[in-house]
């Protein structure tokens, strides 16, 4: 429905997407304007600009979400999808065309994309409910392969429109074919129709019975059989992922008698351990959860590299800790970020965040040009300006400390800054233990180090010392 060009945005220097309007899809470009300017969140393309027949979007180097992909790698991208159709639901957006070419595969992530033929599932005021089954061309709007049952009998498309395409693509990524094979186009409507996929667990023997059950869930013909809501997919996922995705490999028939030892051993311990109160109030999981936090605002990025391709700090630490034993979750702060019971339903073991990261949000938002000149800027002015959006930010930072750290009493935490000396470490620690007495013993400062000049988390000398402090405070759990 249109014309993209990679363009520069000379103003802040970052590369952008120009979607440019084709004069005959002016409704549906419309429409897809609307849509994505409702959205903000860290999985869903931003779009910065709109213009009378342009869209200045988000530019993305990515790939499509496609398989056949690790289940450990997968689970985490469905999780980040999962969320991002949980918020444009929210706002009563349906995408109607999921699909592994509009979910890409990025440095930060996956990002959803494409939003031309999303419809409301109440209408603007002035908008028609027409072509919500068919386009003026009387064809059923969205990708043939990815179509639930319901729209091709002619049934407008919901939330569960999504997440049937969503777990078809889900299916193919774990098992790398789609779900339905057919040489045409009448036999893949029959196919959808009426038959059912291979068992995932006879493609991929490995993977678990419960993420099995999960996609197989998302997939069925009937659309009350499926998951409700994104939201209690993503939980359901969450879950998975941190009690593991691959199946236990059942012992061999011959050492069953050494496995009733086993068993008889282990419930004996758990009866002394109970006994002794060690269990009390503890959760034990298989993989350590760490989430990494930080804003995507460019005054608060570290690397230039990362910065220039609108990546985020957590990007870089993704990439430090990516050979350590935990399951790494990024969380990309914005002003509007609200997220604080989804990040503490992921029951966290340690939390990794920048220091300043609501700081950066807040003035990225009010002045895009990171050195704030304007003609009517009045430095007395602004040093009260931005004086008071910093407190803003730092209280923001530390009652989220404190609000995780209520909701999970074992949870830990790495607050990191560049140019923080052991001293200001040592002051905020202590007003921040006064203010919120149950994060004593609880909190790391972390000061990263510059090395000629630069401080990220691609210097080798703050990824080996990030590397230590995070694997310390794991094995403390």
């Amino acid at each position: 429905m249109g014309d993209v060009y990679k363009a520069l945005d000379t103003r802040l220097n970052r590369f952008v997407a120009l979607k440019v309007c084709r004069e005959r899809f002016t409704q549906r470009f419309e429409r897809e304007a609307r849509a994505v300017a409702a959205l903000n969140h860290p999985h869903i393309c931003t779009l910065y600009d709109v213009g009378p027949n342009y869209l200045v979007l988000e530019f993305l180097e990515g790939k499509p979400w496609q398989g056949p992909l690790r289940p450990e790698t997968a689970i985490q991208h469905a999780i980040q999808i999962t969320d991002g159709l949980h918020t444009a639901h929210r706002q009563g957006i349906i995408h109607r065309d999921i699909k592994p070419e509009n979910l890409l595969m990025t440095a930060s992530g996956i990002k959803i994309v494409d939003f031309g033929i999303a419809k409301r599932k109440e209408p603007a005021a002035g908008e028609s409910t027409a072509s919500d089954t068919v386009t003026s061309e009387h064809q059923i709007p969205g990708t043939l392969r990815y179509l639930g049952p319901e729209q091709l009998e002619g049934q407008p498309a919901s939330e569960r429109t999504d997440i049937y395409a969503f777990g078809l693509v889900f299916y193919e990524v774990i098992a790398g074919s789609p779900a339905f094979q057919a040489t045409s186009s009448i036999t893949l409507m029959a196919s959808i129709l009426k038959d059912d996929p291979p068992s995932l667990l006879t493609i991929q023997p490995r993977i678990s019975p419960a993420l099995a059950r999960v996609i197989h869930k998302c997939i069925a013909k009937d659309p009350e059989a499926r998951w409700q809501t994104a939201a209690d997919l993503r939980d359901e996922l969450q879950w998975i992922a941190q009690q593991g995705t691959m199946a236990t490999p059942r012992p061999a028939p011959t050492a069953w008698k050494w496995v009733r030892a086993a068993i008889l051993a282990a419930v004996l311990l758990a009866m002394i351990v109970a006994t002794l109160g060690l269990m009390k109030d503890r959760v034990l999981t298989t993989t350590p959860v760490v989430v990494l936090m930080d804003t995507s605002a460019p005054s608060g990025v570290y690397d230039d590299e990362t910065r220039n391709r609108s990546g985020t700090n957590a990007d870089d630490l993704s990439n430090a800790l990516s050979g350590i034993s935990a399951v790494l979750q990024k969380e990309t702060i914005s002003v509007e970020w609200n997220r604080e019971d989804q990040i503490a339903k992921q029951s966290p073991t340690l939390v990794v965040i920048h220091r300043s990261a609501f700081v950066h949000a807040l003035a990225f938002e009010f002045t895009p040009d990171p050195l704030r000149k304007t003609p009517q800027s009045d430095p007395a002015t602004d040093d009260v300006f931005y004086g008071r959006l910093s407190r803003l930010g730092r209280d923001k930072f530390e009652s989220l400390l404190g609000y995780l750290a209520k909701s999970n009493p074992t949870v830990q935490f790495v607050a990191y800054s560049r140019d923080w000396s052991e001293q200001s470490q040592r002051r905020w620690v202590d007003a921040v233990t006064r203010r919120y007495p149950h994060l004593t013993g609880r909190v790391t400062p972390f000061e990263l180090m510059r090395v000629d000049g630069q401080a990220s988390f691609r210097v080798s000398r703050n990824v080996e010392r990030i590397q230590q402090l995070v694997q310390a405070r794991l094995a403390r759990r």
